[in-house]
């Protein structure tokens, strides 16, 4: 999918990555701004898995975008701003689909199953539009120390998601032992998951979802 497209999966408002229509129109000037500010996010993550984060520039992203770089500029302070809030955005879709995910399916009181039907939502996620998984758990890492200090905030995110799942409780405080096998679970996640982007094999996650689930909540059980 490219940012001409009508909408991309990891849009926290799908409206926002379509293109403006051709030549006179009755849009209102909000409407204009979150088309361009949507489209590119989704230009910034897109460039950044075809080329490297230190090697994307502001003329990559309004290239394909097809904004100018004066309403780059009224958006973003600098290709670093611009990066970051599509990380944002794009870590929270992520997030939200594997937790909505697992909160439905926690309803049966199988922590296990659970996570299988996060993970799962989380592979077909990926598997939607693997360039823009790809910026946000791979390239993360290249984004500096900003970027390190976003990536863990994510996994403890997720962390504290698995600690509720298998032990109940929102809010309790866990030992140090419980936190280190949550971050150890998700982190045999991320691990995979970054194998599978970097070797172009993100088809194939969905046929996996299921062991890599068995393997996180083998983490907290054993």
């Amino acid at each position: 999918m490219t940012t001409s497209d009508a909408t991309s999966p990891w849009a926290l408002d799908p409206e926002a990555t379509k293109r403006l229509p051709r030549g006179r129109h009755k849009l209102s000037r909000d409407q204009v701004l979150a088309s361009q500010r949507g489209r590119m996010l989704h230009a910034v993550l897109i460039a950044t898995a075809k080329k490297g984060f230190g090697y994307c520039v502001v003329g990559d992203v309004i290239s394909a975008a097809g904004v100018s770089r004066k309403a780059f500029y009224e958006h973003f302070r600098d290709f670093e701003d611009c990066w970051f809030q599509a990380y944002e955005t794009a870590a929270e879709v992520l997030i939200s689909t594997v937790v909505s995910a697992t909160v439905e399916a926690d309803a049966a009181g199988d922590p296990g199953r659970a996570t299988a039907a996060g993970i799962r939502a989380l592979m077909e996620l990926i598997v939607e539009e693997p360039a823009v998984a790809h910026a946000t758990i791979v390239d993360i890492a290249g984004a500096g120390p900003e970027g390190l200090k976003a990536r863990q905030r994510n996994m403890h995110s997720w962390a504290d998601l698995m600690l509720i799942t298998f032990d109940g409780v929102k809010g309790a405080k866990p030992t140090p032992e419980r936190r280190l096998q949550a971050l150890a679970a998700v982190s045999i996640a991320e691990g995979i998951l970054v194998e599978y982007l970097v070797s172009e094999k993100t088809d194939e996650l969905p046929a996996v979802s299921d062991q890599v689930a068995a393997l996180m909540s083998g983490a907290l059980t054993q």
